[in-house]
C-alpha cells in the first residue's frame, strides 16, 4: 500500500515538474512576429515649445510627448505627423540601446499625417532595418501591433482588419483613408506598426473605445516615393463639398433622367483645391476619372468596397490630369483640370499654422491678430460652441473661400491695460473692418495703415458689426509702445509674415 502511494506521489510530481518547466519555457518565448521587427522599431521623444494663443509674442512652458516609428531607411524614421506639431526637440531610441540619439524631420505632411525623420548623429548611428509596406487588403485578416515601448523592450497587440473607409484627419480639414482595426486586445494610436503574416501594412494614429485607426500602406508608399525630392508638394486635396443626392424631386427638379441614378451633389465650391476651377453650386458629380459616384458620393474600389470621391483625389500627386463627368443645366458634360492642393495657411480662417508664430501686432496695447481655427479653440473643449458666433460664422461659413478682397479676418483679440488706452480696455474678440479709412483684407494691410493720413493725431481704427469706433492718440506713441511692451514682455511689437 505504501509503496503504491510513493508511485503516485513520484508521478504526480514529475508531471507537476514537467509542467512547470513548459510553464517557464511559454513565459520565456517571446511574442509571435515581435523578434523578426526588433531592429525597426524605434521609441520617440518629442519636445514641444508652442505659443500663447492670447499672447502670441510668448511662448508656452515647453512640455514633452511621445510615439513610436518604423525603419523606412538606414537612418530613416516613419512615423504620424501630429505629435510633431511646434516640435524644438526629437529624440529616439532604438532597440537594444539605452540611449536617446538626437533626429530632425526630414519631410512633414500634415494634409496625410505622416512624417518622415533622419537621425542625425553619425557618431552613434543605430543600424535600423528598413520595411517595406505591402498594399495586400484582406478583409477579417488577422493583424499584430508592434512597438518600441520606452524602456527598450517591444511590445504587442492583435486585433482584425474590419474595414476600409475615408476619416476625418487629426491634422487637416479633409477626409483620408484609414484601415478599421476591430476587436484589438489594446488600444494603440500612436504610430504603432501593423502587421500580417510579416507583411507591414500601416501605422496606428488613432483610436476609440471598440476600434484602432491606421494610416494605410497604400497612403504611406505614396508618402515615401515623394519625400525624396527636394520640392515635396504633397498631393490632391478636394476643392469642394457635396451631399447626399437621394430626394427623387430634387433629382427631377435638376432634370435628370430616372434612369441616371449616379451623382453627389456640388454644396460648396472652395476658392481652391481639385476642382474648384471648373465645378458650381448644383453641379452633380457623376463620375471622377470615369469611376460612378452614387447618390453618396462613393465609388466601387475592387478592393476596400465603397469609398468615399476624395479618394480619387488625394491619392493623385499635384499636377496631374483628372477628369469630372458632371450634371449641369440639364445636360452631362465631361470636364478636365488638374489636380492641385488648397494650402490651410491660405484659408480665409486657416485651419492650422503648424511650426510657425502667430502672426500679430501690438498698437497702444491693442493686440491685433489673424482669425484661425487654432485661435478658436481657446475656448476650450466645444469651442464651437463657446466661441463668439460672429468669429464663429468666418469659421464655419467661408473659411474655404479667401478672395483678392479678403485673405486673411483681422481681430482686435483683446486690450493691454495702460492709461492710453482708458475707457476701451474692454474691447475684445470683435472684427477690424478699416484702419485710418483703409479697408483690411490681411494682416499686412495694418502696416500700411498705420502710415496711412500721416497729418492726423490719431488712428481711427472702426469694426463690423457697429462697434465703438477706437480712437488711438498718436503722441509719443512710439514711447508708450515701448513701455507696453517692457510691463508686458513683449520682445517685438509686430510679427507678421
Amino acid at each position: 500500500m505504501k509503496k503504491s502511494i510513493m508511485i503516485i506521489v513520484t508521478i504526480v510530481f514529475i508531471g507537476l515538474c514537467s509542467s512547470c518547466r513548459h510553464t517557464d519555457s511559454v513565459a520565456s518565448s517571446p511574442p509571435a512576429l515581435s523578434g523578426s521587427w526588433d531592429k525597426s522599431l524605434v521609441y520617440i521623444e518629442i519636445s514641444v515649445a508652442r505659443y500663447d494663443g492670447f499672447q502670441p509674442w510668448k511662448l508656452s512652458q515647453s512640455f514633452s510627448v511621445s510615439c513610436f516609428g518604423t525603419a523606412a531607411g538606414p537612418d530613416e524614421i516613419l512615423t504620424i505627423a501630429e505629435p510633431f506639431a511646434d516640435a524644438s526637440l526629437i529624440r529616439v531610441k532604438c532597440f537594444g540601446s539605452n540611449e536617446f540619439v538626437p533626429a530632425e524631420i526630414k519631410c512633414i505632411d500634415y494634409d496625410i499625417n505622416l512624417c518622415l525623420l533622419t537621425i542625425n548623429d553619425e557618431s552613434n548611428n543605430p543600424e535600423l532595418k528598413a520595411v517595406s509596406f505591402s498594399e495586400d487588403y484582406k478583409k477579417g485578416m488577422e493583424l499584430v501591433g508592434n512597438w518600441l515601448a520606452p524602456d527598450g523592450t517591444s511590445k504587442t497587440s492583435r486585433g482584425f482588419l474590419d474595414r476600409a473607409l475615408l476619416l476625418p484627419c487629426p491634422t487637416s480639414y479633409q477626409r483620408t483613408l484609414a484601415f478599421v482595426v476591430s476587436n484589438p486586445s489594446r488600444q494603440t494610436s500612436r504610430g504603432e506598426l501593423y502587421t500580417h503574416n510579416k507583411k507591414a501594412v500601416g501605422i496606428a494614429y488613432s483610436s476609440s473605445e471598440k476600434d484602432n485607426f491606421l494610416i494605410p500602406a497604400e497612403t504611406i508608399n505614396r508618402f515615401l516615393k515623394y519625400t525624396h525630392n527636394t520640392n515635396y508638394a504633397g498631393f490632391g486635396t478636394p476643392g469642394y463639398e457635396s451631399y447626399d443626392l437621394l430626394d427623387p424631386s430634387v433629382r427631377k427638379y435638376l432634370k435628370m433622367p430616372e434612369e441616371l441614378k449616379e451623382g453627389n451633389y456640388v454644396s460648396s465650391v472652395y476658392s481652391k483645391g481639385t476642382g474648384s476651377d471648373i465645378l458650381q453650386f448644383g453641379d452633380v458629380v457623376l463620375a471622377i476619372n470615369n469611376n460612378p459616384l452614387n447618390a453618396y458620393g462613393r465609388y466601387r474600389h475592387p478592393d476596400y468596397e465603397d469609398i468615399a470621391f476624395e479618394h480619387l483625389i488625394q491619392r493623385q500627386e499635384l499636377n496631374q490630369p483628372i477628369s469630372f463627368t458632371i450634371w449641369r443645366n440639364g445636360e452631362k458634360i465631361e470636364l478636365e483640370t488638374k489636380t492641385s492642393r488648397f494650402d490651410p495657411k491660405e484659408m480665409l480662417v486657416p485651419y492650422q499654422e503648424y511650426d510657425r508664430q502667430p502672426e500679430y501686432i501690438v498698437i497702444g496695447g491693442y493686440v491685433f491678430q489673424k482669425l484661425t481655427r487654432d485661435y478658436l479653440q481657446l475656448w476650450g473643449e466645444n469651442w464651437p460652441g463657446k466661441a463668439p458666433p460672429h468669429l464663429f460664422y468666418y469659421y464655419r461659413n467661408l473659411a474655404m473661400k479667401p478672395s483678392e478682397d479678403r485673405k486673411d479676418i483681422v481681430v482686435l483679440s483683446f486690450v493691454l491695460p495702460a492709461p492710453i488706452n482708458l475707457g476701451y480696455q474692454n474691447l475684445g474678440r470683435i472684427v477690424v473692418k478699416t484702419f485710418n479709412g483703409l479697408e483690411i483684407r490681411q494682416m499686412s494691410d495694418l502696416l500700411t495703415a498705420v502710415s496711412e493720413n500721416p497729418e492726423s493725431p490719431v488712428h481711427v481704427v472702426e469694426f463690423e458689426m457697429d462697434y465703438p469706433t477706437l480712437i488711438i492718440p498718436k503722441q509719443n506713441l512710439d514711447q508708450i509702445d515701448q513701455t507696453i511692451a517692457q510691463i508686458y514682455g513683449i520682445q517685438k511689437t509686430v510679427n507678421i509674415d
